[in-house]
C-alpha cells in the first residue's frame, strides 16, 4: 500500500509540473504588481522583494526584446517602477531600467525611470544626461536636450566631457559627437548580445549620418572646383569606410551614400505611406 501511495504520489506531482509549466507565458509574465500595493505586501522586507522583481526583469529583458510584445514593454516598465518604490535608495534599477525601456521602444517609459532616478539620486549628473539623450536621439527635441545637458554639467558628478557636450549642443554644433560618445559608454555596459546589437546598430547609423556630412561637403567642394556633376565615389580620393557595411555609390538624388542605407530608407518611406494610409 505504501509503495502503490508513493507512486500515486509521484504521478500526481508530475501531473501537478505539468499544469504548472504549461501555464500561458502572458499570465507567467505579465503579471503587473501595483508599486505601493507591493511596498505594503513585502511587510518591511522591501529590499528583499526588490530583489527578486529585479532579478526577474533583468532575467525576461532579453526575451522580450526578442518578442516586441506590448504587454512585455508595461509589465517591465511597472517592475522597475516598483523596485524603485521598494529599495529608492538602489540605483541600479534606475542606472539600467531607462535603458531597458528605451530599448524595448517605451520611451515614455525610459524617461519615467530617469526621472525617478533624479528624484532619487539628485546629485547624480547621470540621469539628467540621459534625459537629454532621449530627446535629442529620439524625441528630436533639441530644446528639452539642451536643458537638462546643461543641469547634468553643472553637477560635481558629471564627467569633464559633459561640460564640452553642453557647451556644443547650445551652439547647435557637435551634437553627434557627443551621442556617439554616450552610445560607446552604453555599449561596454550592455548586458547581453541582443542589447548590444540594438546599441550598436544605433551607433553605426548616427556615425553614417556624420560621415556622410563630410563626404557632401567634399562633393560640393569637388562639383565647384570641376564644375561638373561627381559621376563616381572614387573621384573624392580615400573615402572612410561605410559604417553600415555598404559600399558607396552615387544616389539618384546625386549624392554619395551607402547601398546598405537604400533599404533602409526604402523600408522607412513605405513604414510612412502606409502610416498615412491608416491616419490620414
Amino acid at each position: 500500500m505504501a509503495c502503490l501511495g508513493a507512486v500515486g504520489a509521484h504521478f500526481s506531482q508530475m501531473h501537478t509540473d505539468q499544469a504548472r509549466w504549461s501555464e500561458n507565458n502572458v499570465n507567467r509574465r505579465v503579471f503587473v504588481p501595483s508599486p505601493k500595493a507591493t511596498k505594503l505586501a513585502s511587510m518591511g522586507w522591501g529590499m528583499l522583494t526588490a530583489d527578486l522583481l529585479w532579478v526577474r526583469a533583468v532575467l525576461l529583458f532579453v526575451d522580450f526584446l526578442e518578442a516586441e510584445q506590448q504587454e512585455d514593454v508595461l509589465w517591465t516598465r511597472t517592475v522597475i517602477k516598483t523596485v524603485g518604490v521598494l529599495d529608492p535608495k538602489w540605483r541600479t534599477p534606475f542606472f539600467y531600467g531607462g535603458g531597458m525601456l528605451r530599448l524595448l521602444d517605451d520611451l515614455e517609459g525610459s524617461d519615467e525611470i530617469f526621472l525617478d532616478g533624479m528624484k532619487a539620486f539628485p546629485e547624480d549628473a547621470y540621469f539628467p544626461f540621459s534625459l537629454a539623450m532621449n530627446a535629442y536621439l529620439f524625441h528630436e527635441d533639441m530644446e528639452r536636450a539642451v536643458a537638462y545637458l546643461d543641469q547634468a554639467s553643472k553637477m560635481p558628478s558629471a564627467p569633464k566631457w559633459y561640460r564640452s557636450a553642453a557647451a556644443e549642443f547650445m551652439s547647435r554644433s557637435g551634437q553627434r559627437r557627443t551621442a556617439l560618445t554616450y552610445l560607446k559608454e552604453q555599449i561596454e555596459l550592455a548586458n547581453s548580445e541582443r542589447e548590444r546589437k540594438v546599441l550598436e546598430n544605433k551607433y553605426r547609423s548616427l556615425l553614417y549620418d556624420q560621415i556622410t556630412e563630410v563626404i557632401d561637403a567634399r562633393q560640393v567642394k569637388w562639383e565647384r572646383q570641376n564644375h561638373r556633376p561627381l559621376a563616381s565615389p572614387d573621384n573624392l580620393g580615400d573615402l572612410p569606410p561605410d559604417p553600415l557595411d555598404g559600399e558607396w555609390f552615387i544616389d539618384p538624388d546625386g549624392r554619395v551614400r551607402s547601398t546598405a542605407h537604400e533599404p533602409l530608407v526604402s523600408q522607412r518611406t513605405r513604414n510612412q505611406e502606409r502610416a498615412l494610409l491608416v491616419n490620414p
